[in-house]
């Protein structure tokens, strides 16, 4: 039986994307393949995305924080009138 074996050789690539990741550390690959890209080499995204991912490259995701929820409360009205509130935002304190 015949298989068929790629001739892939992507050291130009591993080469690059490894200077790359020792001069840019907490880049993403959209920047590094920009880069690349300035520069005036035309590999394919998908190739150059194949070979970053094969050297465990990508950088962990960052999530928003999520906020705690509060316990939401109608708000105060004047009992009397002519009442009036302020706050005093030099000394953050209520008068």
């Amino acid at each position: 039986m015949w298989y068929y074996q790629s001739k892939k050789d992507d050291s130009e690539v591993i080469d690059k994307l490894t200077q790359l990741a020792e001069s840019y550390p907490t880049r993403g690959f959209d920047e590094y393949y920009y880069k690349i890209r300035r520069e005036g080499l035309k590999w394919n995204r998908k190739r150059v995305l194949r070979v970053y991912r094969d050297m465990k490259l990508s950088l962990r995701r960052k999530h928003k924080k999520r906020l705690v929820k509060r316990v939401k409360q109608p708000l105060e009205t004047p009992s009397v009138l002519n009442e009036c509130w302020s706050m005093d935002f030099m000394s953050d304190a209520l008068t």
